[in-house]
């Protein structure tokens, strides 16, 4: 090989020297002499040159720098290639960067970064890449909006199309409804026209007070009058002159416009609730096709319930008598139980003065003044928790006590005709059996119900509970069916003749069952601690109606019906008047406080007496109501 000249050598130095300047890197032979450069690319872009140096002589110089100029050209190109590929790789990279920290940070935090970014870290962002994301900014921003949009849309599509199918229905209903009430209210404009006829004045007749019913009480001083009360539902005591049966009532006028009046004040009063007694009673039997001209039987029941139930407008007293005279052991003057005798000439009242009164109620009535004595009286070891009498045989009266026992009473006599004693508890409740002239139940805190004939000395059977029985009855019409009250908040019916499983467990009070009364043969009304009064069919499980108003949350307050109204105590010391349709009130009254002879000026608010007993008279508008502190009132429905 050629060795290298002076020439030579600044030539290839110079090559050198301009290649490394362009970041290119060189190889040396072990003489330290340059046997090739390369670019970045690794291409040897000098080979051809040292050998034409190797082989040619310095003539061949301007041809090599021509080649070395071209060169380096070359290598720039190739250089800014490179740089921009880097660029690219570099942005790629941070955004694959950004988006890993956006995914593992929460929308706040990735929002901060990203101003922060674009804020301080942006040097490598050019104006294309800000339009650029700008551009990126805007379009989500658009499919952010758009998207919101169709949400709102959509759901408003489906509620306007879920109103409108509502609507729809309602107007359904609505106008099947009209078409009732126009074939009713046609039906009932041509009973009334053919009613007119027979009006004969717009007076009320009197009856004739010359014929005494079996307590020589005269018929119209019993009834009243033909037409309702006019009373407007005040419960503020009548005049003297009034109270009692003593005074002939017929003589009062009786204005008859007023006493519609007066009724249809009441109608409008309850109107809702009156109006959803309609259309429960006349839309089941109703189609589209129209209804039978003899098919009106639910109108006509609709005609009972609202004549019933505008009939009274409330109560006036007719005598008050007091149970015991012990103004100074209040606590002991409760009347725990009342009760009318099968022909309803006498009544028992009972309670934890340890006694059991008979008066008669003829005498108690015709009495002017509100002293009056019993006619019998019967001592008892423990206090009375119920009375019950025989619907047979007028003499016998049994009673039940705290102690358990079970007694039954000569009541004329006040003679014990039978001892019972195999509660372990305090007996609630005892009942004769309106059919079986010798059965009688008794319920009791030990978890029994016990059956007992007046044939023998113990139990004839007992109903096992699964908690205390706070009350029980049987069914008036049937010898083998009763129903009784729990602690578990239910209603157990059962039949006699399959004692192993109730025929009906009524479920729906909160609290315990204090009482439970027959309002028919198939329907039940039961009272609660939780200030409801339920009305249950037995052939049903569910509840029928609720009645509301009064308040009892602790004490038993009495219950009574005469098969269309219910009356119930309260511990506001009032009695309350429903009737068995409607769920709300008819009417109260409230009770006078008795203040106590130690404490005159002791305020209203401060009592504690509440309504404790309630009684029907049976056959008539007649009530007859005790109180915590002995009070006993006779009232009349007016």
């Amino acid at each position: 090989m050629m060795a290298y000249t002076g020439t030579h050598r600044i030539v290839s130095r110079f090559l050198i020297s301009s290649y490394t300047t362009r970041r290119s890197y060189t190889t040396e032979n072990k003489a330290g002499v340059v046997v090739g450069v390369y670019n970045n690319n690794g291409e040897d872009v000098l080979t051809e040159a040292a050998t034409s140096i190797n082989t040619h002589s310095s003539g061949n110089l301007t041809r090599l720098m021509q080649y070395r100029v071209e060169a380096v050209h070359s290598m720039a190109s190739s250089e800014t290639r490179l740089e921009g590929s880097n660029s690219r790789i570099l942005k790629q990279r941070r955004a694959a960067d950004l988006q890993a920290a956006f995914s593992k940070k929460n929308k706040t935090a990735a929002l901060s970064e990203l101003r922060n970014y674009l804020s301080f870290d942006s040097s490598c962002l050019g104006v294309s890449d800000i339009t650029h994301i700008i551009t990126i900014l805007q379009e989500k921003k658009e499919q952010l909006e758009a998207a919101s949009m169709q949400n709102k849309f959509e759901l408003m599509k489906d509620f306007l199309s879920e109103l409108r199918k509502k609507k729809e229905e309602q107007l359904s209903t609505v106008s099947r409804e009209l078409k009732l009430i126009t074939h009713d209210l046609s039906s009932v404009q041509n009973n009334l026209e053919s009613v007119l006829p027979y009006r004969t004045s717009n007076s009320c007749v009197p009856q004739s007070n010359s014929v005494p019913n079996t307590t020589g009480v005269f018929l119209t001083e019993i009834l009243g009058t033909d037409c309702p009360g006019t009373s407007n539902g005040s419960q503020e005591s009548p005049s003297p002159t009034e109270e009692g049966f003593n005074v002939p009532l017929f003589s009062r006028a009786c204005p008859e416009n007023s006493t519609v009046q007066a009724r249809r004040k009441r109608m409008h009063f309850h109107f809702d609730e009156l109006e959803e007694r309609y259309f429960s009673m006349r839309v089941p039997g109703f189609s589209d096709s129209g209804m039978d001209d003899d098919d009106d039987d639910g109108l006509d029941q609709f005609g009972e319930c609202i004549s019933k139930f505008t009939h009274y407008s409330g109560m006036r007293p007719l005598a008050t008598i007091s149970y015991n005279c012990d103004m100074f052991h209040q606590s002991s003057n409760i009347a725990s139980s009342i009760e009318f005798d099968k022909d309803s000439e006498y009544f028992a009242v009972a309670g934890l003065t340890k006694k059991i009164r008979i008066f008669d109620y003829g005498t108690v009535i015709r009495d002017t003044v509100d002293l009056h004595y019993p006619c019998s009286e019967m001592l008892c070891t423990s206090k009375i928790s119920c009375v019950s009498w025989s619907n047979y045989m007028k003499h016998m009266l049994a009673s039940s006590d705290y102690d358990g026992v079970v007694t039954v009473w000569d009541a004329f006599t006040a003679q014990r005709l039978h001892v019972f004693q195999e509660h372990e508890k305090r007996c609630w409740n005892v009942d004769f059996n309106k059919m079986d002239t010798k059965l009688i139940a008794s319920g009791s805190d030990d978890h029994k119900v016990k059956l007992w004939s007046l044939d023998c000395e113990r139990s004839m059977t007992c109903l096992e509970a699964k908690a205390n029985v706070c009350c029980v009855q049987f069914n008036p019409s049937s010898r083998y069916h009763l129903a009784f009250g729990s602690a578990d908040h239910c209603v157990h019916y059962y039949d006699l003749r399959n004692m192993k499983e109730a025929v009906r467990v009524f479920k729906g009070h909160r609290k315990a069952v204090s009482y439970v009364k027959f309002v028919s043969s198939e329907d039940i009304v039961s009272a609660s601690t939780d200030s409801l009064l339920k009305i249950w069919n037995v052939n049903k499980s569910h509840c029928v109606r609720s009645l509301q108003g009064h308040i009892n949350e602790k004490n038993f307050v009495g219950l009574a019906t005469d098969g269309e109204y219910v009356a119930c105590g309260s511990e506001n010391n009032s009695l309350y008047v429903y009737y068995k349709g409607l769920s709300k009130k008819l009417f109260s009254l409230k009770f006078d406080q008795k203040k106590w002879v130690l404490d005159p000026e002791q305020k209203e608010e401060e009592s504690s007496e509440f309504v404790s007993a309630v009684c029907w008279r049976k056959g008539s508008n007649i009530i007859a109501a005790g109180n915590s502190k002995g009070i006993i009132k006779i009232l009349q429905m007016v």
